[in-house]
């Protein structure tokens, strides 16, 4: 993604499929990619590790070899920025150098809180705090991923006060944000990837369903999950941008809903409303070999350091949020 101001700052988000090795095939296209993204800010999902210590390591390994960092001062040793999940999965965050971690900021949330985990820092982006977070949600169990959205809500918003955030993330669900069109609150993405598909097993973590008076079938995307986060004022960059819909999986042999012809976009970075006014670009990379690497194409967002407001600012000025 081109940089289109020196004042402003790339975030990106990747899920970098089933990273669990520091050497190896695998593991040097994901740096290969990373270092092509040339963020800023990252947010890394499904570092795989069989214990805190291990991930830890992991981590700092890929961080070092992309010439990135993780690691924010406490009041003991360093801590890499990374939230060890309760099933095998976990996420962190990395950042280039000239990017200073605020210390005591790390916010970690492993598995005893979600699925996977949420990883969160404060980041001083050139005089201007602004949080950074990495989630994965739930893969299976369309109940507990609102359950666990809500609660992710309340660990980025609450208590009130804190800087202003970002969440890169693998959302496992369908966007349900609101735009206004000619002069009507719409879904941004009022299409329906599912729709089309005939049903299969795996449809049950994505889909609700009911049958029509002979008995048959039907069956539509679960937007609930989705419509917490918008609900509750984690806002998809996307959407805020208007930017045009673009898959960020399905393209790959690994993918169960992509082997349906299903193509949907379940990475994407969510704001808080400070941020809203900050946004400048998103792009989603397609590169062929960030495609043939993971199951998940990274993402990338663009915000202006100088545009950024306090979330508990007067935002009148910024429109229906």
């Amino acid at each position: 993604m081109r940089r289109s101001s020196a004042g402003s700052v790339l975030f990106s988000t990747y899920n970098m499929f089933d990273l669990s090795t520091s050497d190896g095939p695998h593991y040097t296209a994901v740096t290969e990619v990373i270092r092509s993204l040339d963020a800023d800010v990252l947010a890394v999902q499904e570092l795989i590790a069989p214990d805190p210590d291990t991930a830890a390591e992991r981590l700092r390994r890929l961080a070092a070899d992309t010439g990135m960092h993780c690691d924010v001062p406490s009041g003991g040793a360093p801590a890499p920025a990374l939230a060890f999940g309760g099933h095998g999965y976990h996420v962190g965050l990395l950042w280039r150098d000239g990017i200073e971690p605020l210390p005591d900021s790390l916010r970690c949330h492993g598995g005893r809180d979600f699925w996977h985990g949420l990883a969160q820092v404060t980041l001083d982006v050139g005089g201007t705090l602004v949080r950074h977070a990495s989630f994965h949600a739930a893969p299976f169990g369309r109940d507990l991923r609102v359950a666990q959205n809500e609660r992710l809500i309340a660990a980025i918003t609450r208590p009130p006060g804190r800087p202003p955030a970002l969440i890169g993330a693998d959302w496992n669900t369908e966007c349900a944000d609101r735009v206004v069109a000619d002069g009507q609150w719409r879904l941004f993405e009022p299409d329906d990837p599912y729709a089309d598909a005939p049903w299969f097993a795996d449809l049950v973590y994505q889909c609700e369903w009911d049958y029509d008076a002979a008995g048959r079938r039907w069956h539509r995307a679960d937007r609930r999950p989705g419509d917490v986060l918008w609900s509750g004022g984690l806002h998809d960059a996307a959407a805020v941008l208007g930017a045009p819909w673009h898959p960020t999986t399905g393209h790959h042999p690994a993918d169960v809903y992509g082997a349906h012809g299903i193509r949907r976009r379940v990475d994407a970075v969510r704001v808080t409303t400070g941020l809203m006014p900050a946004l400048g670009g998103y792009e989603v990379c397609e590169s062929p070999h960030a495609a043939i690497t993971s199951d998940h194409l990274p993402v990338t967002v663009e915000y202006a350091v100088s545009r950024v407001i306090a979330d508990f600012a007067d935002l009148s000025s910024v429109g229906p949020v």
